[in-house]
Order: C-alpha cells, then structure tokens, then sequence
C-alpha cells in the first residue's frame, strides 16, 4: 500500500444546523474534500500497468470480469468481500412506510441501492490522513446574489441540477431542492424531459 499521501484541501461553508431556536438560528460549518478530482479505471490500470508486467487491455479485461462477478453475486443477494476495502451489501425496504400490524407482500419489497462497509485496515489508513484548509467560509449567497447568479448560469447553461445549485448559491443540497421545488411550484423552472434531475427555465 502507498504511504506519503501529503495533506488533503478541504473548503467550509456555513450551514444551518437548526432553524427557530429561542436565540436564533443554529449555524455550522460543513468540510468537504475540495475539488475532489474523479479517478477512471481506464488510469488505475495505467498505474498498474507501469507496477507490474501487465499491459492496460489485460488489467481492463480483468476488471470487467470481476464487475460482472461482483453484479452477479448482488443480484444473488450475496454480500461481496472486497478484501482489505470491505463489503457490498444489498439493500433492500419497502415502497412505503408498514406498521407492524399490516401484512408485507413480497411486492411492496424494494430494491434501495447498495451498502458499502468499509474494512477495518481502510478505516484505520484513512484516520492518519491529513488535511488542510484556508480558513474562508463562504456565506450563503443573499436573494438577490442568487437572482443574479441564476442569471449568469442560465446564460452559458440550458439545465440546472440541484448540486448545480446548491454549489452556485452556497447552500445545502436540501435548501437548493426546497428552492427548485418553489420556483418549478411558480413556474420558472421545469423538470427538462430529457433526464430525471435536469430542470430548465422557464420564460
């Protein structure tokens, strides 16, 4: 395993934590991973490519091979160690809320996505990283900032997604549907047709 990792940039931002308390508002601060860059398996098998006498077609061939084994053995509701990275797991709910005194169908049993348990070797390298930031929080943007911000990404953009929004007006990802879900209310916005989570202006 690598080791000399250096530090990691992170960047804050201001949130509310908790509306109407007797004082006031509650505010905090929310870290995430700066500009985190998104990795392609096409470049993890270059790097294992220049580490091992293996060419990028064989390390891609092996891959694939193993996605299709590791989709099988989910769809087989198996769990699928990953080694010294964890598990996957099938997560599984109901369509709607049941009470214990109603009787479940196999029907109303959905499919919720994939739970991924990380191993303890990755919880533990992870706990010695380091991080750095530069100490700015930004604030949320005011009305009229976002109007305007609004404006100048409808210019050079057709859609708008509620990340798109909620990182254009320095808000939270609930606070940005909330506002998408006023403005497609009032109609100046409209989901796009094309894909779910596009949403396009209106007038």
């Amino acid at each position: 395993m690598r080791t000399g990792y250096g530090t990691i940039k992170c960047r804050g931002t201001r949130r509310c934590l908790r509306n109407g308390t007797e004082t006031g508002d509650l505010w905090g601060i929310r870290v995430t991973v700066a500009n985190p860059q998104r990795v392609e398996v096409k470049d993890m098998a270059a790097n294992i490519n220049d580490a091992m006498s293996l060419t990028d077609t064989d390390v891609l061939a092996a891959w694939r091979a193993l996605e299709g084994e590791i989709v099988d053995a989910l769809m087989q509701g198996r769990r699928v160690s990953l080694g010294n990275l964890g598990t996957l797991a099938l997560e599984v709910g109901t369509a709607t809320r049941k009470s214990a005194d109603e009787e479940l169908r196999n029907t109303e049993i959905v499919a919720k996505g994939i739970t991924f348990r990380p191993s303890k070797n990755l919880t533990q390298q992870i706990s010695g990283l380091a991080f750095e930031w530069d100490g700015v929080v930004k604030q949320p943007l005011a009305d009229d900032a976002m109007s305007e911000a609004l404006e100048g990404y409808f210019a050079q953009h057709e859609y708008i997604t509620v990340r798109n929004y909620a990182t254009l007006c320095r808000c939270s990802l609930s606070t940005a549907r909330r506002h998408i879900a006023e403005m497609l209310a009032d109609g100046r916005l409209a989901k796009s047709g094309i894909a779910k989570g596009l949403y396009k202006r209106m007038g």
